[in-house]
């Protein structure tokens, strides 16, 4: 089987602290299409006919192959699971794929992730003392894989997460005014209307005392550049990776993801 792990794969941590986030966001692309490129086709392959496949007893018989093969939880979660994402809203763009098919295949990515890692689905094994973190989706967006895959992440870095999907601007100040959270972290796909994201970010920011950095990322960074989100939204910051987000909100992990492995991919 072709090397499909990630231990050469760039990320946010390998650009120097000191760039600019301009810099940082002009090369999202280029490092998601990089990533992209270093991943397996094959396994590629099999996942997106998982996703497709009505048959529940296929996405946990794939994953477990995969798991089997050598393959690790973290690379398909993080990497192999958002690459097939992308590929079928490209393939939706392109009339290859139905809009059904694309948020059914979408549906079910989703539960491969709660198969890949149940405990990353919520605290369970968080320190009661780790930094909290509020992960939302924006009101009216129905695919939320992002954020999921987010959430999973951060866990698996020690960071307590409460996952906000599809709520209200006005629900979420009321929630930063019960809790305290040490950020907000708000996923937003390409086709995010900037002016939505300015109307949260305003009800946050105008009903909350002392409101916690909020930033803002996922797809849209594609799209537009981290200081066209920030003029437009009003947000602390933008991008796409997680490390360099904790960062710029001064947030310290319990721990740090090893995204390596003995063997190499």
């Amino acid at each position: 089987m072709a090397d499909h792990r990630n231990a050469d794969t760039p990320r946010a941590s390998d650009v120097p602290a000191s760039q600019s986030q301009s810099a940082v966001s002009r090369t999202a692309g280029a490092l998601l299409r990089e990533i992209d490129r270093r991943l397996d086709p094959e396994i590629l392959g099999r996942l997106e006919r998982a996703a497709l496949d009505p048959l529940q007893q296929t996405n946990k018989s794939t994953i477990a192959d995969l798991i089997a093969d050598g393959v690790r939880r973290e690379d398909i979660a993080d990497f192999y699971i958002p690459a097939v994402s992308r590929v079928m809203g490209e393939k939706w763009c392109t009339d290859q794929m139905s809009f059904a098919s694309v948020t059914i295949g979408a549906s079910r990515l989703q539960g491969m992730l709660r198969e890949l890692g149940p405990n990353w689905s919520g605290d369970i094994s968080i320190d009661a003392a780790a930094p909290s973190v509020l992960v939302a989706v924006p009101q009216e967006v129905h695919h939320t894989l992002g954020a999921l895959v987010l959430s999973g992440q951060l866990r698996r870095m020690g960071v307590s997460v409460k996952l906000s999907l599809g709520e209200r601007a006005e629900t979420l100040a009321h929630r930063l005014r019960q809790t305290r959270y040490a950020a907000v972290f708000i996923s937003a796909s390409q086709s995010e209307n900037l002016e939505t994201l300015r109307r949260i970010i305003d009800v946050i920011n105008g009903t909350v005392d002392n409101a916690p950095p909020i930033v803002i990322g996922g797809g849209i960074l594609e799209t537009r550049s981290a200081e066209t989100i920030i003029a437009l939204t009003g947000a602390s910051s933008a991008t796409s990776k997680t490390e360099e987000a904790l960062r710029l909100c001064g947030i310290k992990a319990p721990t740090h993801v090893n995204r390596t492995s003995k063997n190499g991919v």
